[in-house]
């Protein structure tokens, strides 16, 4: 549950700041003491940048290595453990020890594994050779922001190269906030309801689905997250549903949520199956009192 934690950043924003305090907890959340909520994400990289020696002796973690690859790569577990270059053995406890520690959460696969027809049937070689992956995910968003950028940029920081630093994390900025973005997207579809089998997002060797909710009476909805500066039309529900068809699923419903919006296809579509979310609804975190309710029509999912 990451909203108490959000909640942390999000006091610190009038309610209307909604994408601004999204991106903050994304880059700083877990660090809230030390940074100046009045000043843009510019200042608040360059003093990291510049506190660079006391905020490394902090967070010093003799798993650097792992940790930035699970930062900058897809985040899991074995391809992670591969790509640290660890040797296999010692990098699956050395994640068993970041997961005890509270730094790392497993995220365990809900991909089914393959099935024979028949007893004597022969599965394909790529299927007998398939390995289904876990995922993790940083418990504190500073600690995913510094392995992802501020770690591997020692060597620029030394030389005090910080503006290409700073400008690089820009650059990537909606990128990077995606992810935080899916998080909390899963936790606003869970207020909406409440009573789910099981909740998160879901992959398998074919595809990766952003959201995959099993509610009672073995109804599904899956959905779809869009962190960027255009408006969500309808070839991204087409996407979805061609996603949701390979996986093998039949949803009951589609969620979509868009940092920007949606087309005017999307907002007229009586379709009472698809769901839209957009900045508006993480709004109702805020603390600040509502002084004129923004009229949710003609959204397909009224609340």
């Amino acid at each position: 549950m990451i909203k108490k934690s959000f909640l942390k950043v999000y006091r610190h924003f009038g309610r209307s700041d909604i994408q601004k305090a999204i991106e903050f907890y994304a880059l700083f959340g877990g660090y809230e003491k030390f940074v100046a909520f009045e000043k843009d994400i510019s200042y608040n990289i360059m003093h990291i940048l510049q506190n660079y020696h006391t905020i490394e002796q902090k967070l010093h973690n003799r798993y650097d290595l792992l940790l930035s690859a699970f930062a900058t790569g897809d985040r899991k577990v074995e391809n992670t453990i591969k790509k640290s270059s660890v040797k296999e053995s010692i990098g699956y406890q050395h994640f068993k020890d970041l997961v005890a520690s509270h730094i790392l959460i497993q995220e365990i696969s809900r991909e089914k594994p393959p099935k024979k027809t028949h007893p004597k049937q022969k599965l394909k070689k790529e299927l007998r050779h398939y390995k289904i992956q876990h995922k993790a995910r940083f418990a504190i968003p500073f600690m995913r922001f510094w392995y992802r950028y501020i770690y591997p940029s020692k060597e620029l920081i030394e030389k005090k190269r910080f503006d290409v630093v700073v400008e690089f994390i820009l650059q990537d900025l909606d990128n990077y906030v995606s992810l935080t973005f899916e998080e909390l997207c899963n936790e606003l579809l869970q207020e909406k309801f409440p009573n789910t089998k099981s909740v998160g997002s879901y992959w398998d060797r074919k595809v990766e689905l952003d959201i995959l909710f099993e509610l009672e009476n073995e109804r599904l909805i899956v959905g779809e997250c869009k962190w960027k500066n255009s408006k969500i039309c309808k070839k991204t529900l087409t996407s979805l549903q061609k996603k949701a068809a390979i996986a093998g699923f039949t949803p009951s419903l589609y969620a979509l949520f868009s940092k920007s919006s949606f087309s005017n296809e999307l907002l007229k579509n009586k379709n009472k199956n698809i769901l839209l979310f957009d900045l508006e609804d993480f709004k109702e975190w805020s603390e600040e009192k509502v002084y004129k309710k923004k009229e949710k029509k003609p959204y397909s999912f009224e609340f």
